[in-house]
């Protein structure tokens, strides 16, 4: 029987699971959190923007970030459960991968991926279970596990 993870999880918290292909429940393996996720935006930025001069001229000017430092915590979060996902994977502790989380942070956790656990992925559920149980998460799994 195939060795099943589960991973529940949102921009601001992320949780691990390991299941069997039956409907028998979830067991917990590991937890993360990322608090900027919950942070002001303008908590994450330094005090004042950057400066750069002008081409032409003595002028200066701010300059605005091109990656918003909420979305940047987001992409390192998503980043950082991807590397965990391919030790796990590399050490062959699960052949199966399921995901489940919002679409926005779904998305962002599919491009940090890699192929060898891309194509591990048998399911993805676009819904925020984050807060429930494990018992309440496998009732949104479906009771036999794709292969």
């Amino acid at each position: 029987m195939d060795k099943f993870w589960v991973l529940v999880a949102d921009k601001a918290r992320a949780r691990l699971f390991e299941a069997f292909g039956d409907k028998q429940g979830l067991m917990e393996l590991e937890a993360w959190t990322n608090p900027d996720a919950r942070a002001k935006g303008r908590d994450l930025q330094s005090d004042r923007p950057t400066r750069s001069f002008d081409r032409f001229g003595p002028g200066r000017h701010a300059t605005g970030p091109e990656v918003e430092p909420k979305e940047k915590s987001v992409e390192r979060f998503a980043h950082d459960l991807g590397e965990a996902l391919e030790r796990g994977r590399v050490e062959h502790r699960f052949e199966k991968l399921v995901l489940v989380a919002p679409p926005a942070f779904l998305g962002a956790l599919n491009e940090s991926l890699g192929k060898s656990l891309r194509d591990c992925v048998t399911l993805s559920i676009d819904k925020n279970l984050t807060v429930l149980s494990p018992g309440e998460i496998r009732e949104h799994l479906p009771p036999q596990l794709p292969h």
